[in-house]
This record gives C-alpha cells, sequence and structure tokens, in this order.
C-alpha cells in the first residue's frame, strides 16, 4: 500500500479540469491512500450515471473519466460519498493552514 500522509491535510475534493471528446478529466484532492482512497473513489466515480470506465492515477491524484460528462458538483458529491473521516479531515487542514501560515499574515 502507497500512503501520501501528507496529503491528510487537505480537505477532499474535486474539481473538472478538463472535459471533451467523452473523456472528463477530474483532479481528486486529498488521496491518502492507493489502496483504499483511490479504490474508493473510482468505485464512487463508477456510479455515477453514464460512466463507462474510470482510472484513478493515485500518484497525480486525477480521474480519468470516459462516458456521458457530469456536473462538478455531481463528482463533487461522488467523492464526498467516500471520504473517510471527513470532520476530521477538516480539522487537519485548518489546523495546517494556521501552522503553515507565516506568522506576518497571521498576526495581521
Amino acid at each position: 500500500m502507497k500512503l501520501r500522509l501528507d496529503r491528510a491535510f487537505v480537505v477532499p475534493g474535486a474539481r473538472v479540469i478538463s472535459s471533451e471528446d467523452g473523456v472528463t478529466r477530474v483532479k481528486i484532492e486529498g488521496l491518502v491512500c492507493d489502496d483504499v482512497c483511490a479504490v474508493r473513489s473510482t468505485r464512487a466515480l463508477e456510479g455515477i450515471d453514464g460512466v463507462e470506465r474510470v482510472d484513478v492515477d493515485f500518484e497525480t491524484g486525477v480521474a480519468t473519466i470516459e462516458g456521458r460528462p457530469a456536473s462538478a458538483e455531481t463528482y463533487q458529491r461522488a467523492i464526498d460519498s467516500v471520504v473517510v473521516g471527513k470532520p476530521l479531515r477538516r480539522a487537519l487542514a485548518a489546523v495546517h493552514r494556521v501552522v503553515t501560515t507565516p506568522q506576518r499574515e497571521v498576526l495581521g
């Protein structure tokens, strides 16, 4: 199993980066592991009506989706449905922002 623990500090999300000729590429933020996160994301995206094939590249965090394009909100809902520990992930991301923001920006 491959892990990218640095991604645990990112709020999971999905955004469309391209869509043409029946192929949509979606950036999935916050993929922590390949055996669970990437597989669950693949299955969730495959469950979208009109999707014929999905390939999630764990290293890049990009899903290549073949079939009828869906809305950005539909892809986001699919990813949200499989995120483990969503409240914890949001809290980790918030703490990470505070810790990594230069002090002069925090104090204003």
